[in-house]
Formats: structure tokens, sequence, C-alpha cells
């Protein structure tokens, strides 16, 4: 039995197990979390309901793990009305592109001080367990997601917990 432990916790130590949490603050996109390690900034535009959005992502992966992941996604909402004008219409029709793309969601409305928003949970198609933040503010949607391997990951609360959009 001693021996499967040591085995384990060195497998681990390998795998790089360890979290280094970091506190990102980023005025540039207005959004502040704590990921469980480094995360590295990516620019891509994507097609969607509200046509081609340009957003800017804050995301890490575990060393050895690409089944989890931490981001968090700042898009700048086309000029127009597709996708809906008010923020309940936008938040309704990115709910409805999360369901398509994940599954139905388990949603609950965010206080009003964190808000306008939504946050969300649904079992990955691997799986995993993949949960959420939305916030629309100035014309922008924040999308804070973690995808783990466990319903429970402490990490998961952790980094949605401190997710939050700040105004300027």
């Amino acid at each position: 039995m001693l021996r499967s432990s040591i085995s384990l916790v060195a497998l681990l130590a390998l795998m790089g197990c360890k979290d280094d949490p970091r506190r990102i603050e980023n005025e540039n996109l207005g959004v502040a979390a704590t990921f469980p390690g480094p995360p590295k900034l990516h620019r891509h535009t994507d097609p969607g309901p509200f046509g081609e959005v340009e957003w800017f992502d804050l995301a890490m992966s575990p060393p050895g793990r690409l089944d989890e992941t931490f981001s968090v996604a700042v898009g700048n909402l086309p000029p127009g009305d597709k996708g809906g004008t008010t923020p309940r219409e936008i938040l309704t029709t990115f709910q409805n592109f999360l369901t398509y793309r994940l599954g139905a969601l388990r949603r609950a409305e965010l206080p009003a001080a964190k808000g306008p928003g939504f946050r969300y949970k649904v079992k990955g198609a691997n799986g995993g367990f993949i949960e959420g933040v939305v916030v629309l503010r100035r014309g922008r949607l924040h999308h804070a997601q973690a995808v783990v391997r466990r319903e429970d990951d402490p990490r998961t609360l952790a980094f949605l917990d401190d997710f939050e959009v700040r105004t300027r």
C-alpha cells in the first residue's frame, strides 16, 4: 500500500499537478480573476450568433492536462442588432449559442451588482464538467469558463467566484 501511494505521489508530481494561483487584473479587458496557474493571452475572431466577434482570451491549462482549461474571454459585440438589442435578448442569444455547443445548461441569474448576466453548469460530452459566468457590460460579452474532470473541483469555484467585470 505504501509503495503504491509513493508511486502515485511521484506520478502526480511529474504531471505538474501543483497549482500556482495567479490573480490577473487586466484593465484593457476590464476583468479580474484568479487562475490556477499563469494564463496566456490569445486573440481570435469567431463567427457566432452576433456575427464575427473579435475575442481576447486569457486562458490556461494545467501542465499535462489538455482536458482541463480555465479561461476568460472578452468580445466586443459588432454594430447592429443581430442577436438582440436589450441585455436580456443578447444574454438569451448567447445562452442559446452555448446550449447548441455544450448541451442543456443549468442556469442561474447573477445578482444585480455582478450582472446583467448568468452562471451556468453542464456535463461535458467527454465526461467532464463545464461551468461558466457570462456578463454583458458596455457592449462587451465577458465569459469566464472552467472545464474540469470533477464536478466539485475547488479550482472551479475559486476561479468563478473570484471573476469580476470591472467598470471604469
